[in-house]
């Protein structure tokens, strides 16, 4: 049997049955159903209790206010006056709402004073909504008329075409700041457990024997390609449960939208956030193998150049940098996906699997524009697998001393 292949299944079982992937894999999958379950449970605590307010004051004013203020918040008691300074117990007996408002006329108008539990989220969206009451008061018109007026519809579309409004570009933003993220996450696991791999076989010696029956360029090989393996069957079980989950979710509160009204239709909208498509899973794939491709033979010759297994942080602090540096401009791109800064990155090595997904999943991006990125983190894994094979083979059998960079300049030369 090819050397290659069996290094490969030897490697690709050991990994497939370590405790620690199988950790991974479930604690994984149960953080993406978190993320499809948590927003509606956000959602529900800030509409049960964050929003829900008392109001105060005359009944002609506070009648004409309610409707105003449904929009955003939940009237909890209408009250014609107060005795004292509301307190914390105060709002806690009148269905633990967040604020009291107490409203009155004055010469200028409306004037409303606030006693809220978090004055920082509350005078804004208030304010805002009593507006068309103090325009009211003012020009001694009803209040529905005014409301009526002052209410514009902006109907905000995609010249593009590929999203159908605006939530729906948000939701796309929502699924590319996923997806990089899982992206980091899967490169870097299986990037550093290569890593840990080469560097416990050469502290403890087997590196000697395994040298010795198999070409060092081979071992690498198969090792970048069992670690890869296992990262794509991690990243399907993590994005098929983000993806069931997603639809699920959407389907639930879906079939809930004509009980629960305009709340319900918000929950929707927030959980079509997790619907991907299969070309965004494609892309994602590529660029995962791209990316890691590439960390993964820089990581490999890197472990490949320590004796000690307390180096290995110092080694891949490094290694980590662009890393992070792609997550920063992908979220730059998450904004401006077209930008010419934003563009030039998604065709740059070790970066571009994270900034191109990004400007896929947000944007419309030109065929030969994925086809160059393509192309050239390609080529460039090619070259940095040739480089790392010629470092990984050097520093695997040197002991006592990490290899100085003239011996690892006359080996890439050689």
């Amino acid at each position: 049997m090819n050397v290659i292949a069996v290094v490969f299944s030897a490697e690709f079982m050991r990994r497939v049955r370590s405790r620690a992937f199988l950790a991974g894999t479930i604690i994984g999958a149960a953080s993406i159903l978190l993320i499809a379950i948590l927003p509606s449970l956000l959602g529900g605590m800030l509409s049960s209790s964050g929003k829900r307010v008392v109001l105060v004051g005359d009944p002609a004013l506070t009648v004409a206010a309610g409707p105003l203020l449904k929009h955003d918040f939940d009237i909890a008691a209408t009250l014609p006056r107060l005795d004292a300074a509301p307190s914390p117990a105060f709002l806690d007996a009148h269905g633990k709402a967040s604020a009291v408002a107490v409203l009155s006329r004055g010469r200028d108008g409306l004037h409303v004073v606030a006693y809220a539990r978090d004055p920082s989220a509350f005078r804004q969206a208030f304010g805002r909504d009593l507006a068309p009451l103090q325009v009211a008061l003012a020009i001694g018109i009803p209040v529905q008329r005014v409301a009526g007026h002052v209410k514009v519809t902006v109907d905000v579309r995609d010249v593009s075409g590929r999203f159908a409004n605006a939530n729906a570009a948000d939701a796309a933003k929502g699924v590319a700041y996923l997806f990089v993220m899982l992206l980091y996450i899967a490169i870097l696991l299986n990037a550093q457990s290569i890593m840990s791999s080469v560097a416990e076989e050469k502290t403890s010696r087997i590196a000697e024997l395994l040298v010795a029956m198999v070409d060092p360029s081979q071992l690498l090989a198969a090792k970048i390609l069992a670690a890869a393996a296992t990262g794509f069957v991690q990243l399907g079980v993590w994005v098929g449960t983000g993806m069931i989950g997603g639809r699920a979710v959407t389907g639930m509160f879906a079939s809930s939208d004509a009980s629960s009204g305009a709340a319900g239709a918000a929950g929707s909208a927030t959980f079509g956030a997790l619907e991907v498509s299969s070309g965004e899973v494609l892309a994602f794939l590529a660029f995962f193998v791209l990316g890691f491709a590439q960390y993964g033979v820089l990581y490999a010759a890197a472990a490949s150049l320590i004796n000690r297994t307390e180096d290995l942080g110092s080694v891949a602090g490094p290694l980590v940098v662009p890393v992070v540096v792609g997550i920063i401009l992908a979220n730059f791109g998450l904004q401006f996906p077209n930008a010419p800064s934003v563009v030039v990155c998604s065709l740059l090595p070790l970066v571009s699997p994270f900034v191109m997904f990004t400007r896929i999943a947000v944007s419309t991006v030109p065929a030969w524009q994925i086809v160059l990125s393509l192309a050239i983190n390609l080529a460039t894994a090619i070259l940095l697998a040739w480089i790392a094979g010629k470092i990984y083979r050097v520093g695997l059998l040197m002991y006592g001393r990490s290899p100085s960079f003239r011996q690892i300049v006359a080996t890439l030369r050689t």
